[in-house]
């Protein structure tokens, strides 16, 4: 029977739970985070009795917790996105509150500044102008550095909040691992404590609001919880541990490239950033606010201070000296290597700060370059390569990276200053502010028409750049410049160009003994200034048709081939060979001391031939006076010598006959006998201290013992399997007869050399037999060798005495040794004569048994004994004495004897002393550069010194020529210089203007002059303000004393309108930097506006779902109470029912 008091009790005990329920419900309505409770009630196990069922009633099965995993999800994103916007709207605020201000504007500072030169243009004189001019450049760099250290401050804030973001998160990480563990003691969700699960929902919500999660849920509860999002693999909560996220910083500046890192204990795994939260917000705070405003500012630094400084510089000051550097702006880079492995040392400096980067930069090393990736280390853009080691350049910095890094090493380098942190002024004088343009233009005194002119300065980016065609030629900033080309000679468009000012320029032609090739010098304006054969007008103007490089100015011959101050701008142009003596360092012990100095060594003036043609020769080779020779020497006694003691002299080559080469007709010519031509030439020069030698070395080829080998009709006999030894013997074994002889040569193998007293003899090689190649590899015929030309001068050269009567030995008599060949002569110097003049009195008496004379030369106010080898030009002798009277000082400061008179010191034996300085062969006018190419050399454009003018080399002719280029590196300018040198415009008629070198009186042009037309020349632009009259003429010249011009600060001025910024003025980009944080902070205001309305509606759609209703709840407990009651009754019925029974009973 069913136990109607069982059912009673059962449904009273179940809707008292229900009511239990429903009352807390209502109960923490206000709770935050409090999930609605629900009792569930199900039907109790049912009893059968008989064939029918029966219930027993209702019992209480679980409380669950209302639930919404998707808007709980919902809710938790609303909040970070919402939170995602607070710090960009906290801080782009404070960041627009500074810069906006009307007090602390840069762009306010830079219009006064402008301002102030403005007026300083009015009166250039006025030194409260020029004291204002520089307060107001004061103000400019105060308002960069306190720009830059309150955007520092805000930065610093930033990044303590942000730190203290991602602390939080650890710590609620930490609470959640703790739910996580307590979830673990049940199976199933349901069976977990609600409030529990509340406790979890809520740390959730306070994590999203710092950073973006992705959270999965497990069927007990227990949560994984993903930064950044659901599978980025970066899980910060699992149901086991949690793992901490920390904040790398590799600058010590605050906020410059913060980043995450997980797990920074253990794993370090790089972390990326989160695009919500607060942690994402403060990234972005960094990333599109601070990042952008200090690089602005950097930038607008850097730029106003080059501008302002190129400008500054051009002009002059008070003082009529050209004006130094404005402003200055610098960087500092600091390296730090906490994530390489290798043993490493790393630095950086920036040598170009208009060009380097401001932001912190990553390298990265790759081992199979042995090189370094630089990035950005803020965008990961790429900027290039460096290798490993110092002194490597990129982008305005050389980094120097060295030891032994390891594959992947990453070096971060960090700035530590910043342009707008070290903006500074730089001039504090008022003399030195460069008010005045560094050139002026000025109206003749004869003037008629009464036009004024104003110049302007061409930008260099503005000027004519060269010619179209030719090889560019120029002095390179960072080294010389040299290449070997072939050239075709077209004679239609330019061969070379030559930059004017190029130094050291080397350009030759190797013209045949055949060729037909002739070379023509033009300037950009049409002067010919050098040819080696006459140009008609018609030709010439031929030429320059075809290349637009080519000035307005007529075609002129005037200077063609003059020298001295009748050439072009006074720089001769000539065309042949040349070699100039060179001055180098080299250690050498002192004779007489034994101490190592360093010393310098005059290395001679020599060129050397190409092979000599081994042709048979008839008649003359060339024509007299068609090649002169020239030499320069040092000879201060010399009546001829110039104000520098040096003396220019030149011959004119006598014709190249068989007589003059010692041939007979149909002999050989050989380098032995050109080397007796040129010895022959040399004996008539007034200082004959110039050689020619000749030489003839020839390597062999592949070497095969069964060919034959004859050399100059002498059979070589060698077996057939002979070895390289052996047939070095065999010719040395008839070199008597050859005038050869071999001998080896490690790796270039064997070679065959001239015998003594055959030097430049010709070799010639021969087979028999069926043989067409001889044993050493080598086809049959003649080979010639080669012939150098060097500048001998005096072989021995004594100490410099005071005078010629200067005594030396205190009064007493002296023996002088000359030693040749192990056989010592000796020359007595008698007491008295113990003198530099006795000694060359002495030393001249006996030259008949000791083949040296000696004369004194002057040097340097004193005077020096030189010694010369009467029997040859070969220095085979040595000088000794026993003086023991004369002494010198050496390097240490220790006095000691000098007994050779320093006739065998090193420094004496390369003083120069009336040896050529230089040397050359140059074509005369009745010569042509094939006359050169048969002495064997190459026709070379020689210009005395750097290039005048920018200049066109045309090759005329037929065929293709090989061509030698070189230019020296530029030299380093200490010192500004004007932009142009001083020139005259002389209008000859209203319509046709010359130009004239001032310095030297050249005509540099010729041109045609229309009404209204700008004239341009160097790099300057003059303007008229009406028509010139003919014979007007105006002077351009370095405005020296030019203290009331006004020029280059009206350029200054002109500065504050130029759209320098990305198209923008200074004052205009800075103002846009402001406006761009203000949009961006806007736009962070709207979003999070949007995302307030996101937020609460997510919040309300879970209130709806899983919040406690009062009308619902009202309603169940109303219904629950009323179920309560009605079980209540049931318990009475049953009672009644068991009392019934008992009495019945």
């Amino acid at each position: 029977m069913v136990d109607t008091l069982a059912i009673g009790s059962g449904a009273i005990n179940a809707y008292r739970q229900a009511l239990s329920t429903t009352s807390n419900n209502i109960a923490n309505v206000n709770t935050p985070g409090y999930s609605r409770r629900a009792l569930s009630i199900g039907e109790s196990f049912p009893v059968q009795e008989g064939i029918f069922s029966f219930g027993t009633g209702a019992q209480s099965e679980a409380v669950t917790r209302d639930y919404d995993e998707f808007l709980e999800r919902s809710l938790r994103d609303a909040k970070s996105d919402l939170a995602v916007n607070e710090p960009v709207i906290q801080y782009a605020n404070r960041v627009i509150d500074i810069m906006a201000n009307e007090s602390a504007s840069l762009a306010n500072a830079m219009e006064d500044f402008f301002n102030a030169a403005e007026q300083l243009s009015t009166d250039p004189r006025s030194n409260p102008l020029r004291n204002d001019f520089l307060s107001s450049g004061e103000l400019i760099a105060v308002r960069f550095n306190d720009l830059s250290l309150q955007i520092e401050n805000i930065a610093e804030e930033a990044e303590i909040s942000f730190r203290q973001s991602v602390d939080d998160l650890n710590a609620l990480s930490v609470q959640l691992l703790r739910i996580n563990k307590q979830l673990n003691r049940a199976s199933d969700v349901d069976k977990q404590p609600p409030t529990l699960l509340d406790q979890r929902d809520a740390i959730l919500r306070e994590m999203s609001q710092l950073a973006k999660l992705g959270v999965t849920e497990l069927p007990n509860g227990q949560v994984i919880v993903n930064f950044g999002g659901s599978g980025r693999g970066f899980e910060i909560v699992t149901p086991t541990e949690s793992k901490a996220i920390g904040v790398f910083a590799a600058s010590e500046a605050a906020g410059s490239d913060l980043r995450l890192i997980l797990d920074p204990y253990g794993a370090k795994r790089p972390m990326p950033s989160s695009s919500s939260g607060a942690i994402g917000g403060a990234v972005a705070l960094n990333t599109e606010i601070l990042r952008p405003i200090r690089s602005g500012l950097d930038h607008l630094a850097r730029t106003f201070a080059a501008e302002a400084n190129d400008i500054h510089r051009r002009g002059l000051d008070a003082r009529g000296e050209f004006g130094g550097d404005l402003f200055r702006s610098s960087a500092e880079f600091k390296a730090t290597l906490d994530t390489a492995n290798g043993a490493i040392s790393a630095s950086a400096k920036v040598v170009d700060p208009s060009v380097a980067p401001t932001e912190a930069l990553e390298l990265i090393y790759k081992e199979s370059s042995n090189t370094w990736d630089v990035l950005d280390l803020m965008t990961r853009e790429r900027l290039g390569q460096i290798s490993l080691g110092e002194k490597q350049e990129l982008q305005g910095m050389s980094f120097s990276v060295t030891g032994a890094p390891e594959n992947g090493d990453v070096v971060i380098f960090s700035p530590v200053e910043r342009p707008s942190k070290t903006f500074e002024m730089l001039v504090k004088d008022v003399d030195r502010v460069a008010v005045s343009a560094a050139m002026r233009t000025s109206p003749g005194a004869a003037n008629t028409s009464g036009v004024e002119a104003a110049l302007t300065v061409i930008a260099e980016d503005q000027r004519p750049q060269g010619f179209e065609f030719g090889y560019a030629l120029s002095s390179n900033a960072d080294k010389a410049t040299s290449a070997d080309i072939s050239i075709a000679a077209d004679g239609m468009r330019p061969a070379v160009q030559i930059a004017r000012g190029t130094q050291g320029a080397e350009v030759a032609f190797d013209i045949a003994a055949t060729g037909d090739q002739h070379i023509q010098v033009l300037t950009r304006e049409g002067i010919l200034v050098a040819g080696t054969e006459t140009l008609t007008s018609s030709a010439a103007n031929n030429l320059m048709s075809l290349d637009s490089g080519f000035g307005a100015g007529g075609y002129s011959t005037t200077y063609r081939n003059q020298s001295g101050t009748a050439a072009y701008l006074d720089t001769e142009i000539k065309f042949g060979a040349q070699s100039k003596a060179q001055d180098v360092t080299r250690k050498s012990i002192d004779p007489d001391t034994g101490i190592l100095n360093d010393t310098t060594v005059t290395v001679p003036a020599l060129f050397v031939s190409k092979p000599v043609s081994p042709t048979a020769v008839t008649a003359d080779l060339m024509t007299a006076g068609a090649i002169n020779f020239n030499h320069s020497y040092y000879d201060p006694s010399d009546a001829s010598a110039g104000s520098d003691g040096y003396v220019e002299a030149e011959i004119a080559l006598e014709s190249l006959s068989l007589s003059r080469l010692g041939l007979s007709s149909g002999e050989r010519v050989s380098a032995a006998a050109m080397a007796q031509y040129f010895n022959g030439q040399f004996d008539r020069l007034s200082n004959p201290n110039v050689t020619a030698t000749a030489q003839n070395t020839l390597m062999s080829g592949e070497f095969d013992p069964s060919k034959s080998l004859t050399i100059n009709s002498v059979t070589v006999n060698h077996a057939a399997n002979a070895k390289i030894s052996e047939m070095i013997q065999a010719i040395n074994g008839v070199s008597g007869q050859t005038g050869v002889r071999a001998e080896w040569r490690a790796e270039s193998g064997l070679a065959l050399t001239n015998t003594a007293g055959n030097e430049g003899d010709n070799i010639t090689l021969g087979v028999s037999g069926s043989d067409t190649v001889t044993a050493l590899g080598l086809t049959a015929g003649t080979y010639a060798g080669t012939y150098s030309i060097a500048a001998a001068g005096e072989e021995k050269v004594s100490n410099r005495f005071a005078s010629a009567t200067e005594v030396l030995n205190a009064g007493s008599a002296f023996t002088l040794t000359v030693t040749r060949a192990g056989v010592a002569s000796n020359i007595a110097v008698n007491a008295g004569n113990d003198t530099p003049q006795g000694i060359v009195d002495a030393i001249n008496a006996a030259s008949g048994s000791t083949s040296v004379s000696a004369t004194l030369v002057s040097d340097s106010g004193g005077q020096r004994i030189s010694l010369h080898n009467t029997s040859g030009v070969t220095s085979d002798f040595t000088v000794s004495s026993n003086i023991s009277g004369y002494t010198q000082v050496d390097s240490q400061g220790n006095n000691y004897t000098d007994t050779d008179l320093g006739f065998e010191d090193l420094n004496n034996r390369n003083l120069g002393l009336n040896k050529p300085t230089e040397i050359g062969l140059t074509i005369s006018s009745s010569g042509t550069p094939a006359d050169l190419g048969r002495l064997g050399f190459a026709t070379e454009v020689i210009i005395d010194g750097p290039a005048a003018d920018d200049y066109a080399v045309f090759l005329t002719g037929t065929g293709s020529v090989d061509t030698a280029l070189r230019a020296d590196k530029a030299s380093t300018q200490t010192a500004s210089q004007y932009p142009a040198d001083s020139f005259v415009i002389n209008f000859s008629s209203a319509s046709v203007y010359t130009i004239t070198d001032t310095a030297t009186s050249t005509v540099v042009t010729t041109r045609n002059y229309t009404v209204g037309d700008s004239i341009s020349y160097q790099g300057i632009q003059v303007n008229f303000d009406d028509i010139p009259s003919s014979g007007d003429s105006y002077t351009v010249e370095p405005n020296a004393d030019g203290v009331g011009n006004n020029e280059n600060m009206l350029d200054l001025i002109q500065l504050s309108k130029e759209p320098l910024i990305s198209g923008q003025t200074f004052t205009a980009a800075y103002r846009d930097l402001v406006a761009g944080t203000g949009s961006r902070a806007h736009l962070a205001e709207l979003s999070r506006d949007a995302m307030t309305v996101v937020y609460d509606q997510a919040e309300a759609s879970r209130e709806a779902a899983v919040g406690v209703n009062l009308d619902e709840e009202a309603a169940d407990l109303i219904r629950f109470q009323q179920a309560y009651q009605a079980a209540a009754q049931v318990i009475q019925v049953s009672q009644r029912m068991f009392d019934t029974l008992i009495q019945l009973g």
